[in-house]
């Protein structure tokens, strides 16, 4: 933006405005005027000059009320200086120039000769004051609201035309009421040419004594019908024309100013629509724009008064080529006002013509269906060559719903104003056909999808019996296995302390034999010699201890395997899930021990204080087994370096870490942790999924996650879930109840 424009004379008159920072007064998207208090102008900048399409030396010095700037308000009356004939607003205005109040968004319209338009202007005022508190001068901001006010007459425009019905009369005083809203004159009308006399067929806002029928000869509307032009037709100082003589207008009514435009019917001219002032007014080329549409929508509706003679005469043609038609034909209006309707009706729907002509076809169609039909017969309306077939309900006159198949068809072109022909046919019959193979497959698909969840059933079924088979062949073989194992162990281990304490009173009499004979043979120190009996009576106690404590390993063992199979316990009992965990970790004990390039695995146990639950002990110890078993192997594979992507322990010592806890009285949580390299997330989703395994072919049978989790959530009514990330490890979390319900099935 050019810098500001001052007066040099007046500069330093405005400190405050001068002290703005340059760059500031370039970037500001307003125009900027600065006025005395006696109104005239002493500094601007271009912003101001651009918006006004004034130059520097039209504007310095000079009075913005100026009525050569021919300045208007809202409603169209001209902003003027004086004040015993300026309006309210106007006077407001000139009296807080010389007061310390602001003026705010005071809307005015200026003319700009040199581009034939108008622009408005949203003013706010600011005063400075001298010391003493006077006003000294002040600041007037200006911003260009024209797009928003072009927006407003575009509402306006939308909101008369959506207005319009099927009487060209009352839609043709809208729309003169229009010109005068949005032209802001005294009175708007529209005259139309017939039978030799002027007819103010629309009216807006006219005088009461204002006669509707004239004379046209002399009669500025008239002239504006004679010249035959689409062309706005302005006539401005009307008393100071001939007009002021020939017109019984201009004189009385004081008028000072006349727009008017051409409207013609069936292409010739037939009427004039204007808008008078009774004051000075320049329109720009929107405002003859604007008459130009009103004109062409005046045009439109003389055109649906003309044809509707024509419809008139044409009608008992169209009534014999209908009577005798099998199908339903209707004729409506744009509202959808039924005109016309043939005899197949009282077939078709039970009523008789007469019974409908002249009734809203919508106020019979199904409620579901008006929002749809609505849509189509809007297009068909806005799209005169455009024939759309649709289907919907109208209530039968006993008051059933038929199916009804529609083509909507146009009929601007034949027809007076906007009218429709509709040729229909009953399809109830085939409707309710197509609703009962609709629902003949919808009960097939129903069966597909129940025989899908039985399949589904049956597979899970399968799957947990050959796990439960398998399960209890393998309980068999350990059963036996640890039973004949027993048999020898307890004999070992009940005479173990016997073989002992012989021992050990053996030791003693020797021990006794060196005392009494210390001098030994020659023969029996060479045998004492042989045997090293200090070494002898020294380890063999140990060596009877740790027999004793092997005996009692393998006894613990042998208890752990009978716990852990349970053949004789297959229904629910009494359980110690520490006894049942301790167990399942003594049957692992060897994968925790430490291998060869490989530290041993640590168990920390965090325990509750928790009660014996009621459960199937035997199946909770399998679901034990898969949990600790898979985050052994996790760690395992972590410490090989053989997992995905090649993830490491989240910490340098491979832990398995078990809690417990009571939650609610009534229920037991275990949460079994490992640190090992977690489960990616599109693992996650598919853990529990039978047969689904990461583990290479032959290394696992995805089974047992299943297994664990239906022996979980649906044997025993509990909670079975994973939560991992990639990096911090895996946690499963068990959640049992206290009490199985007493219908849980076996």
């Amino acid at each position: 933006m050019p810098p500001l424009h001052t007066n040099q004379q007046s500069s330093a008159l405005a400190p405050r405005i001068d002290n703005l920072p340059p760059a500031l007064l370039k970037e500001l998207p307003v125009g900027v005027l600065v006025m005395g208090v006696s109104g005239e102008i002493r500094m601007m900048n271009q912003a101001a000059l651009n918006l006004l399409g004034l130059t520097e030396s039209q504007l310095l010095n000079q009075e913005p009320l100026d009525s050569d700037w021919h300045v208007i308000q809202e409603n169209g009356t001209p902003f003027q200086l004086k004040l015993h004939t300026a309006p309210v607003r106007a006077k407001q205005a000139l009296l807080l120039l010389s007061t310390r109040q602001a003026l705010r968004n005071l809307v005015l319209g200026v003319y700009r000769p040199t581009n034939s338009d108008r622009v408005w202007l949203s003013v706010n005022t600011e005063p400075q004051l001298n010391t003493d508190g006077t006003v000294e001068q002040v600041i007037c901001t200006l911003s260009d609201i024209t797009n928003q006010k072009a927006g407003e007459q575009l509402s306006k425009i939308n909101e008369c035309f959506s207005s319009l019905k099927s009487d060209p009369d009352d839609n043709i005083n809208r729309l003169t009421a229009l010109a005068g809203d949005l032209l802001g004159g005294a009175w708007a009308v529209y005259n139309r040419l017939h039978e030799g006399l002027l007819w103010a067929w629309g009216q807006s806002q006219t005088p009461p004594d204002f006669s509707n029928v004239r004379e046209p000869e002399g009669n500025i509307c008239y002239d504006v019908i004679q010249q035959r032009s689409d062309q706005t037709f302005v006539v401005q100082d009307l008393p100071n024309t001939p007009y002021a003589e020939s017109d019984n207008w201009v004189i009385p009514y004081q008028l000072q100013t006349y727009i008017g435009q051409a409207v013609k019917c069936a292409g010739e001219y037939i009427g004039s629509v204007c808008v008078a002032y009774q004051n000075q007014f320049i329109p720009c080329e929107a405002d003859k724009k604007l008459m130009g549409i009103i004109a062409s929508a005046i045009s439109v509706e003389e055109e649906r008064k003309r044809e509707a003679v024509v419809w008139g005469q044409n009608e008992a043609k169209w009534r014999s080529l209908l009577q005798n038609s099998s199908n339903l034909i209707t004729i409506l209006e744009g509202d959808g006002t039924i005109k016309y309707a043939s005899p197949a009706i009282e077939r078709i729907l039970g009523y008789k013509p007469k019974e409908l002509i002249g009734k809203n076809t919508f106020d019979f169609v199904h409620t579901d269906d008006i929002p749809f039909l609505e849509k189509d017969f809007q297009e068909v309306l806005q799209n005169p060559t455009t024939a759309l077939t649709i289907e919907f309900r109208f209530r039968h006159k006993d008051g059933s719903w038929r199916y009804i198949e529609s083509t909507h068809s146009n009929l601007l072109m034949d027809a007076p104003g906007v009218r429709m022909v509709v040729n229909s046919r009953d399809i109830t019959d085939r409707k309710l056909a197509e609703a009962a193979l609709i629902k003949s497959e919808a009960q097939l698909r129903e069966k597909a999808t129940q025989l899908e969840q039985a399949l589904y059933e049956l597979q899970q079924t399968q799957t947990q019996l050959v796990q439960t088979e398998k399960m209890s062949s393998l309980g068999q073989l350990v059963a036996g296995v640890a039973h004949e194992i027993n048999n020898p162990v307890s004999f070992i281990y009940g005479n173990l302390p016997y073989a002992t304490e012989y021992t050990q009173e053996l030791l003693h009499l020797i021990r006794l034999y060196q005392q009494q004979y210390p001098n030994a043979t020659p023969v029996i120190k060479e045998a004492l010699e042989e045997i090293d009996l200090d070494f002898l009576s020294e380890d063999l106690p140990k060596l009877m201890n740790s027999m004793l404590v092997g005996a009692e390993r393998i006894r613990q063992i042998v208890l752990s395997l009978r716990n852990f199979s349970r053949v004789d316990k297959a229904a629910r009992e009494p359980f110690d899930l520490h006894n049942g965990i301790d167990n399942t970790l003594l049957l692992l004990q060897h994968r925790l021990k430490p291998k060869a390039g490989r530290p041993h695995i640590q168990i920390i146990k965090d325990y509750s204080n928790l009660p014996i639950v009621e459960c199937y002990a035997g199946q909770l110890n399998q679901v034990f087994m898969n949990i600790l078993s898979n985050a052994v192997d996790a760690l395992e594979e972590s410490m090989d370096g053989e997992t995905t992507d090649s993830l490491q322990l989240t910490t340098n010592a491979p832990i398995i870490q078990i809690r417990t806890e009571m939650v609610d009285d009534h229920k037991v949580v275990i949460r079994i942790a490992d640190n090992g390299p977690g489960i990616p997330p599109h693992v996650q989703q598919n853990i529990f999924d039978p047969f689904f395994t990461t583990k290479p072919v032959g290394q696992g049978t995805g089974l047992g996650l299943s297994i664990s989790y239906q022996i979980v959530v649906e044997k025993h009514g509990g909670v079975l879930s994973c939560q991992s990330k990639p990096g911090e490890g895996t946690e499963f979390y068990i959640e049992l109840p206290v009490q199985l319900p007493h219908d849980e099935a076996v």
